[in-house]
C-alpha cells in the first residue's frame, strides 16, 4: 500500500504507460473548440488535437480542471486507496489557474493538510519529470514530506526550451500583430523560447529551421549533466527526428523520451514546434 498518492494535471504530457506504471493520477484539463468541450488526454489525444487545430480558424480555449475533478481524485486516493497523504504537482501558477483549482479542492476536504499542492514552475515534461521523481519516491515508501521536499529540490533543475515554427498562433492569441506575423513568416523567423521558474522568455530569434535547431541544441548542451530528457513535437515528427539526431552525445538516445506535445503547449506554441524538457543532475 502506498503511503503517498501523486496527482498532476494533463499539461504534464506524461505518457500514459509511464503514468500507469508509477501510479500517477492525472486530472484532465479542459479544451474548448467553440462550444465543444474535450477532456485533455481522454476525449482528445495529441494527434486528434492537431487535426482540430489545423482546421480551426480560431485558437481553442484551454481551461484548468474543475475543482470537483480534483476533489474526486483526492477522495479516491485518501478514502478508497487509503493513502496517508497526497502530493499534487501542477503547471506553473502564473500560466494557469490549475494550481488554484487544486488548492480550492483540498480546502473542501475534512483534513486539507493531508494534501500538499505544489507549483512546478513548469509545463509539459518540464513539470512531468518532477512528477515522475515524486512518484518513484512514493513507490519506494517515501512520506508526504519527503516526496514534497524532493519536488522542491527538483524545481530549480527543471528546464524547457522550444522552437516556434509558425507565428500564426501568437497572432491568433493576440501576442503579436498581423504585420509582425507576416514579416516574421516571410523571413522564416523562428523564435526560441524557454521556461524556467514560471517565467517564459524569448532568448533568440533565428532565421531558418536548421539554424534554430542548432541554437536549441547548443542551449541544451550548455546545461551540463542531464538526468532525464524528453524531446517533444507538435505535429512535427520529421523535425523532431532531426532534433534528436543533433542531440547525439548530449544525452543517451535509449533513455530519452520522444513524444507528442499535448494541447496546452501546442495551443501556445503552434503546430510545427519542437522542444526539449529536462531534469538536470543535482550538481549540474
Amino acid at each position: 500500500m502506498r503511503r503517498v498518492g501523486v496527482v498532476t494535471d494533463s499539461t504534464a504530457d506524461i505518457p500514459v504507460r509511464l503514468a500507469s506504471e508509477l501510479e500517477i493520477h492525472v486530472v484532465p484539463c479542459q479544451v474548448f473548440f467553440g462550444e465543444k468541450l474535450y477532456r485533455d488526454g481522454l476525449d482528445l489525444t495529441p494527434e486528434s488535437f492537431y487535426k482540430e487545430l489545423a482546421s480551426s480558424s480560431e485558437l481553442p480555449r484551454t481551461s484548468q480542471p474543475a475543482v470537483s475533478s480534483f476533489v474526486e481524485a483526492y477522495h479516491q486516493l485518501l478514502e478508497q486507496e487509503h493513502c496517508k497523504s497526497v502530493v499534487s504537482i501542477h503547471v506553473a501558477g502564473n500560466l494557469s489557474g490549475t494550481l488554484n483549482s487544486a488548492w480550492a479542492a483540498a480546502q473542501t476536504l475534512p483534513e486539507p493538510s493531508r494534501i500538499k499542492v505544489l507549483d512546478s514552475g513548469q509545463v509539459s515534461m518540464g513539470m512531468g519529470w518532477a512528477v515522475v521523481e515524486a512518484a518513484r519516491l512514493a513507490q519506494r515508501g517515501g512520506t508526504g514530506d519527503e516526496v514534497a521536499d524532493l519536488v522542491w529540490r527538483c524545481v530549480p533543475r527543471l528546464r524547457t526550451v522550444a522552437m516556434i515554427d509558425t507565428l500564426e498562433n501568437l497572432y491568433k492569441g493576440g501576442r503579436i500583430s498581423q504585420f509582425s506575423a507576416t514579416i516574421g513568416s516571410a523571413l522564416q523567423i523562428k523564435p526560441l523560447v524557454s521556461l524556467q521558474a514560471g517565467e517564459l522568455s524569448v532568448w533568440a530569434r533565428v532565421r531558418t529551421r536548421s539554424r534554430a535547431l542548432d541554437a536549441l541544441v547548443d542551449r541544451v548542451r550548455g546545461w551540463g549533466k542531464v538526468a532525464e530528457m524528453a524531446a517533444l513535437h507538435a505535429d512535427a515528427e520529421e523535425l523532431l527526428d532531426s532534433l534528436v539526431s543533433r542531440l547525439h552525445g548530449a544525452f543517451p538516445r535509449e533513455k530519452m523520451l520522444v513524444l507528442p506535445a499535448g494541447s496546452a503547449l501546442t495551443t501556445h506554441l503552434g503546430l510545427g514546434a519542437v522542444g526539449v524538457c529536462a531534469l538536470l543532475e543535482p550538481d549540474a
